[in-house]
């Protein structure tokens, strides 16, 4: 799917005409911006090990926690959503941390990220109703006109539905049966070892520390990508209302299901740069700008994070 979508946004590229627009970077902004985001990333492990408190795990250090979520997003570029689990499945092998425990924090962690995205759609049609309300009518125009429901289609969506319906009536059916099974139990454990991470936050013991946190991660967002405005002289003259607007559109795009964003943050970054006067080839290549120079940190960060794990895992083995 991701190539896909980036075949459908470059097909029309020459590739010479890319490769300028690279020359012409300052790149001295590109390495700035990568340094704020690994900032909110080590935020972001010190963040998980808050939540992570109130279940014991007090000894957890944030470097250790930190190179489980590089890993964890270094595993997203592979697969999308893999990367939450494997960053809960290395701290289980390096600190013994109770996985279901550990991945019911990731989903409050991403209830909490999501419930911030949404606030900042507000604030931005807020403040720039006019300009998103357009840009979304005519997005929605442009790539969706024409899509119909054929009777083809319709009967998989009803066919879907039936089995899911039979599926569960029968899972009610045999209730009793399934209860007897030891997989039940399993399940049952493993749901509230989940649970009993997820409600975590509301065991905070440094409550201040997790919304400092939280608050300082979407401003490091933020202004990670409002710097890279003046890495790109197109783009050199934006101001603040878009640098808001590249972070709710980059922020949705990261957010759907595809191998790190790939194509989706291309599409939307670039389809609204378009309402601020930016041309389309501008608009995508700022866009793939942005995209690659993340990409290109978490593959280096999480890469030698993987490294320093191996050996670390290698050595509590040893000392078991």
């Amino acid at each position: 799917m991701a190539l896909g979508l980036l075949y459908v946004i470059f097909r029309g590229w020459n590739f010479n005409d890319l490769i300028d627009r690279f020359k012409t970077v300052n790149y001295y902004w590109v390495i700035f911006s990568i340094f704020l985001s690994i900032i909110s990333h080590i935020l972001r492990a010190y963040r998980w090990n808050l939540l992570l408190e109130p279940m014991g795990y007090k000894s957890l250090s944030v470097f250790r926690t930190f190179k489980a979520v590089m890993i964890g997003y270094l595993t997203n570029l592979a697969a999308p959503r893999l990367g939450e689990i494997t960053r809960c499945g290395v701290l289980k092998r390096t600190d013994s941390v109770n996985m279901s425990a550990s991945f019911g924090t990731v989903v409050a962690e991403r209830i909490f990220d999501f419930l911030g995205l949404l606030s900042l759609i507000v604030l931005a049609l807020i403040l720039e109703f006019e300009r998103l309300n357009r840009f979304f009518i005519d997005f929605i125009n442009e790539k969706f006109n024409g899509i119909e429901i054929t009777a083809d289609k319709m009967g998989i969506i009803l066919m879907v539905g039936f089995i899911i319906v039979v599926m569960l009536f029968s899972l009610w059916w045999f209730r009793e049966r399934i209860k007897k099974k030891p997989f039940y139990y399993k399940l049952r454990s493993f749901m509230r070892e989940m649970a009993d991470g997820f409600t975590s936050v509301l065991r905070l013991e440094k409550r201040t520390g997790f919304w400092l946190s939280t608050l300082f991660i979407w401003v490091l967002y933020y202004v990670m990508a409002f710097v890279m405005f003046f890495s790109f002289a197109p783009t050199s003259n934006l101001g603040l209302a878009a640098g808001l607007s590249i972070l709710i559109m980059g922020g949705l795009g990261m957010s759907a299901p595809v191998q790190g964003g790939f194509g989706t943050y291309h599409l939307l970054v670039g389809a609204v740069l378009l309402t601020f006067g930016i041309s389309e080839k501008d608009g995508y290549f700022f866009a793939t700008l942005v995209h690659t120079s993340q990409t290109v940190s978490v593959m280096v960060v999480g890469g030698i994070s993987l490294l320093l794990t191996l050996p670390a895992r290698k050595r509590i083995e040893k000392l078991k």
